[in-house]
């Protein structure tokens, strides 16, 4: 029984949280896309944003994703 209430709470949390999931998905693909477009034209500003986004992804913590997903 407490598989199915899981599962099912599961799924709830899934169609509530998919719309906001995928804007995120867009979002994050239009700045790879606008970032692409920079490097042959801008390499160090290219460079400076790779520099970012790994110092983001290393100090990244799982109530900051859930922060996201909630606005």
């Amino acid at each position: 029984m407490p598989d199915i209430f899981t599962e099912k709470l599961l799924e709830m949390a899934m169609s509530s949280y998919t719309p906001r999931l995928k804007e995120i998905s867009k979002l994050r693909v239009d700045e790879l896309s606008s970032v692409k477009a920079k490097i042959r034209t801008s390499p160090e500003e290219v460079e400076a944003w790779f520099d970012a986004e790994i110092a983001k992804a290393g100090n990244m913590d799982v109530s900051d994703i859930l922060k996201k997903m909630k606005l």
